[in-house]
């Protein structure tokens, strides 16, 4: 059997960065690339465009890794590998999936993988939210292994959470101040607990009567506990929320309205 790499088809464009890591020794690449016949083609994540998956703070996530694989001598089997680091031999995450793989005709077949993210074990430090790089494995009709080494990536997030806005006082008097705060939290990894989300910035936002759009008042950023808190005059009937927009990191969330009586 002999082992060989050869370069992934990709149908989206790579993320541009990844992030620093610590060590951790990874199986290396086989040589011979130029002779590789395996190809990968249509990488997908998770079925999300973006390729995000968001994970809490203490519990497991199963997404799928798929592709459609060909090969002249066909196809025997494929693993997907997920790994996180500026190179595979010095990933500090790895994340494994053998897959199932379903015949097309006599020389490709479509492979579908399910892949656990796991805080609990192998998600244990909040660095490794971000960049994956995505190497699948195959294995051809006569025996001979290929790993993808293109640039394909996925990238998994910390999960975020808004709470409940409160706006108070209420019932308020028109043209007196309106105190508005939600808290933000995120899954905290290392912890297994959701921690406050600190300095990111939120968007205050107002709809007035009970239809329509909702409008950006404010910009505010997050406190050491997580709160978003601040103040406006209050006009007219209405309903406040804080919205997160997310980051390369996080995902995104929007809290639940609070609606105001004004007299």
């Amino acid at each position: 059997m002999r082992r060989r790499a050869t370069a992934v088809t990709a149908t989206a464009a790579a993320f541009s960065a990844v992030l620093a890591v610590a060590a951790l020794a990874v199986p290396a690449a086989g040589a011979d690339s130029d002779d590789s016949g395996t190809r990968f083609w249509n990488i997908d994540v998770n079925h999300d465009r973006d390729y995000t998956v968001g994970v809490e703070a203490a519990r497991k996530r199963v997404f799928s890794v798929s592709a459609t694989v060909t090969d002249p001598s066909g196809v025997r089997s494929v693993s997907y590998e997920l790994w996180h680091g500026a190179d595979r031999a010095n990933a500090d995450g790895v994340l494994v999936g053998p897959s199932d793989c379903v015949k097309l005709n006599e020389t490709t077949s479509f492979c579908e993988a399910l892949v656990t993210a796991d805080p609990n074990v192998n998600l244990r430090s909040n660095a490794l939210a971000g960049v994956w790089t995505i190497s699948p494995v195959a294995t051809d009709g006569a025996g001979n292994v290929t790993r993808g080494d293109g640039a394909y990536f996925a990238r998994i997030k910390r999960q975020t959470y808004m709470s409940q806005t409160v706006a108070t006082p209420q019932p308020v008097k028109k043209g007196k101040d309106l105190t508005v705060k939600a808290r933000m939290t995120v899954a905290g990894w290392e912890t297994r607990t959701n921690v406050p989300l600190i300095g990111h910035q939120v968007l205050l936002q107002y709809r007035k009567g009970t239809s329509g759009a909702f409008v950006t008042l404010k910009k505010i950023k997050t406190d050491r506990n997580g709160w978003a808190t601040t103040t406006v005059k209050a006009t007219a009937d209405g309903a406040y929320r804080y919205d997160f927009a997310g980051t390369s990191l996080t995902v995104a969330a929007t809290g639940s309205a609070d609606f105001v009586d004004v007299k």
